[in-house]
């Protein structure tokens, strides 16, 4: 039995649905887990470990429609800092108690640099280094964008042993002390057995009416292709448009049903998409590099199409894209949750705490 702490960010839903099945793992291996987590991972978590986690001070990003601000960021850290100053130190208090002799990191940093500071292996786990420790293709975001996120994925690296990146595609591995892994689905999306029904999944990161009634003017085009639509508090339905409730399920259910998803490029979202093997229209969230990155990656793999707005040519396209199978490259990562917790067992056995993982 190893007593591990396990540190998670806490903005992002890929880091506490990852976190969720690594924690589920560990404890089924007979290991004693702390969950260290802020922000949405903490709600999220808490209910699902009772007694199992305890809040940690974490970083936050102020962003406008999905854009990081790098001052707005800085002065809330700022504010946060004593706060999050004296919430720290209770956890840290705790940990002396606890005396974890590991430490997974999924881009959590207090927990890295209490490793770091106490001599305990570290292991980072997580999908935002792949942008400085991977030889990466050129995109068409901007040099500042790219620049930005590569600052702030330097600014989460912390003197880990070794670096796990879950991702969907092979790139070249330029730092020695990281590896690949492919990404992880969550056990509902295991649960789920995929249909090819006539639908195609949509959802909108952006609510506003205007981007409603643009959506509609668009599908309203292809009246022979019916759209569910989620991401809107109001449920209109207008021709082949169907507004359905926010649901985690319900998306779930329609993404594995469908033809085929409309959405923007979130590792998450592109993960499951890949399990179903269905093909993909993505819209990248504005100025979001890693997202840019994603997109670029399924088009050139041949996984989908990238666009950077919603429109009748890219809808057609995609539309006419849907005949083609999806195509089966080395190059691909598809999720593989046995082979994700081999590489974390072999990565921990080398430092010299073999998890019984595999």
């Amino acid at each position: 039995m190893t007593r591990i702490l396990l540190g998670v960010a806490g903005e992002g839903f890929g880091h506490s649905s990852r976190a969720e099945l690594v924690c589920q793992r560990l404890l089924a291996a007979g290991h004693d887990v702390l969950i260290a987590a802020s922000m949405r991972s903490l709600d999220y978590l808490s209910p699902l470990f009772p007694g199992r986690v305890e809040q940690v001070f974490g970083l936050s990003f102020a962003q406008k429609h999905g854009k990081i601000l790098p001052v707005r960021t800085t002065l809330r850290n700022i504010a946060g800092y004593r706060a999050g100053f004296k919430l720290n130190r209770l956890l840290w208090k705790h940990l002396k108690s606890f005396q974890p002799q590991l430490v997974l990191s999924d881009f959590e940093p207090f927990t890295a640099r209490w490793a770091k500071r106490n001599s305990v292996p570290c292991i980072a786990v997580d999908n935002e280094h792949l942008l400085t420790m991977c030889r990466l293709d050129g995109t068409d975001v901007g040099r500042k964008n790219r620049w930005l996120a590569k600052a702030v994925t330097r600014g989460y690296r912390i003197g880990a042993q070794a670096y796990i990146i879950p991702y969907f595609f092979n790139a070249p591995v330029i730092h020695k002390k990281a590896q690949l892994a492919p990404p992880l689905v969550r056990n509902a999306v295991l649960e789920i057995k995929p249909q090819e029904q006539p639908h195609l999944t949509v959802y909108s990161t952006y609510s506003d009416d205007g981007i409603k009634e643009r959506l509609i003017e668009t599908f309203c085009r292809f009246p022979e292709q019916s759209f569910f639509i989620y991401g809107f508090n109001d449920l209109p339905r207008q021709n082949n448009c169907t507004f359905k409730k926010i649901s985690a399920g319900g998306f779930l259910n329609d993404l594995a049903k469908g033809r085929g998803v409309i959405a923007n490029a979130g590792l998450s979202l592109i993960s499951e998409c890949l399990y179903y093997k269905k093909r993909m229209l993505l819209v990248p969230v504005a100025a979001h590099f890693e997202q840019a990155l994603n997109a670029h990656y399924i088009q050139r793999l041949g996984l989908g199409l990238s666009a950077r707005s919603l429109n009748e040519q890219n809808v057609s396209t995609f539309l006419d894209s849907l005949e083609k199978a999806c195509p089966d490259s080395p190059d691909i990562l598809h999720p593989d949750n046995d082979r994700f917790f081999q590489i974390l067992n072999q990565t921990a056995t080398g430092l010299g705490l073999p998890l019984g993982l595999d």
